[in-house]
């Protein structure tokens, strides 16, 4: 009879890890792409989690319109406080998108930048480059 934790381990083996796809983020400046981020996308998923250098502790969204399979809206997500609140979040919307087919990118305009970033609709060849994991809260998707 087997025990218990022998059982468990042969359950962890049969899990299949989450496929993740990674997008790179830039900007066009002067003539040459600067990369300004990464979002990462969950196999099954339509949804992005994007993660900007320049706000290494934000998280951002970016979600498919349910109307225009060409528009996008890029959220931004804080805990409910109140108790009464049905939702676990609370969704802010600040910026938003539109697919450049001809381009191949997704052109984002966040409310506070003056600058379009772009998001490549190619992913990356590994979500993982030389061995880098995913960065922790990157799994966790919308």
């Amino acid at each position: 009879m087997k025990i218990l934790k022998e059982i468990l381990e042969e359950q962890i083996k049969n899990i299949k890890e989450p496929k993740f796809y990674r997008f790179n983020f830039f900007m066009n400046d002067d003539s040459k792409k600067k990369t300004v981020g990464m979002a990462y996308l969950m196999e099954g998923h339509n949804s992005y989690t994007i993660r900007l250098w320049t706000f290494l502790e934000d998280k951002f969204y970016l979600v498919p319109s349910k109307d225009d399979a060409t528009k996008f809206t890029i959220l931004t997500r804080e805990a409910s406080k109140s108790p009464k609140y049905k939702n676990k979040y609370h969704w802010n919307i600040v910026g938003n998108g539109r697919t450049d087919a001809s381009q191949s990118v997704v052109e984002l305009n966040f409310d506070l930048f003056n600058k379009k970033i772009f998001l490549n609709i190619f992913p990356e060849e590994s979500a993982t480059p030389q061995g880098r994991p995913i960065p922790e809260g990157m799994l966790s998707v919308a």
